[in-house]
């Protein structure tokens, strides 16, 4: 058993069963770990909560957030929380030590900014290989099972798009096509096409997407910027299902589908609905390795990887 953050007080706000799974597995490491934000959890009793999330800052030598990331409002993803947790608040702010390992998604840079000010150690865990590329596998698996769920069609024989090519949705195609769907994959880049059609599938030049869209059964995003936008969506079948599995700022305007009545599903966060346990796993392996790398004075003020 890995007892090396024995005694160190690690802090978890907010968070799905993904930070649950977590907690009990840092918990294995001798750490002293409370979680804040969990109040509505089916199993509070099994945890340790943080009342007052100024003192358990103040005493937390790291302070974990979920993968969701904070934007400029300082929110944090916490549905099992009662109330709004924000961590734009300069009383919250402050009570946050000098030296302070702080992981978390993806941080708003002006929130960023400050955290930085106050000599607080970041890690901007979501692009880190060791978590996006096994988080590709049960966001894949969760894709596939809210197209099953919402089309009266299978997979198989399916005109199945996948728009951008990068971890999940290289994953998602290739499981697609192991499926037995047609599937196109939509990307920038000449290379990435090339490798696109390599693998036997239909490469489509991103600029071409409207006007190939009217083929597609069904439509998966993974690209983090509006590219189903007007023009795409007045050109797709009206029977057709996007699901966009994309980060914030989201990959559909939703506000046009929903005009044009085009079913259009956003479904962020699906490693910690579909695979919560294994989600958690993931993270129980990458965070105790990059907490002792700076516990060992490797990395000094942000720390963007190992």
């Amino acid at each position: 058993m890995d007892t090396s953050l024995r005694d160190m007080n690690i802090l978890i706000i907010g968070g799905d069963k993904r930070e649950a799974e977590l907690f009990f597995r840092l918990k294995k490491t001798g750490a002293k770990v409370s979680m804040y934000g969990f109040e509505k959890y089916e199993y509070l009793n099994e945890i340790v909560s943080a009342e007052n999330l100024v003192e358990a800052i103040l005493s937390a030598q790291v302070v974990i957030t979920p993968l969701a990331g904070i934007e400029a409002d300082g929110e944090i993803y916490a549905p099992y929380s009662s109330k709004k947790i924000s961590l734009n608040n300069l009383t919250i702010l402050r009570a946050f030590s000098p030296g302070t390992i702080f992981l978390a998604g993806h941080i708003h840079p002006s929130l960023k900014e400050l955290l930085a000010n106050q000599k607080v150690i970041i890690s901007e865990t979501s692009k880190l290989d060791e978590i996006s590329t096994l988080n590709a596998v049960p966001t894949a698996e969760g894709a596939i099972q809210a197209a099953m769920e919402h089309t009266e069609i299978t997979i198989n024989k399916s005109s199945s798009f996948v728009l951008g090519f990068g971890r999940c949705g290289k994953i998602l195609a290739l499981t697609l096509k192991a499926l037995g769907a047609k599937v196109s994959v939509a990307a920038r880049r000449p290379e990435v096409l090339a490798w696109i059609e390599a693998l036997n599938m239909t490469p489509i030049p991103l600029g071409q997407l409207a006007d190939k869209i009217n083929s597609a059964d069904i439509v998966f995003n993974t690209i983090p910027a509006v590219v189903v936008d007007a023009e795409v969506l007045y050109r797709i079948k009206s029977s057709a299902i996007i699901i966009d599995i994309s980060s914030f700022p989201y990959g559909v305007d939703f506000a046009v589908a929903e005009r044009l009545n085009i079913k259009a599903i956003l479904l962020p966060g699906l490693p910690g609905k579909v695979a919560p346990k294994t989600a958690g796993k993931i993270l129980a392996q990458v965070y105790p390795e990059l907490i002792k790398k700076v516990l060992k004075g490797g990395e000094k003020g942000e720390l963007t990887g190992y």
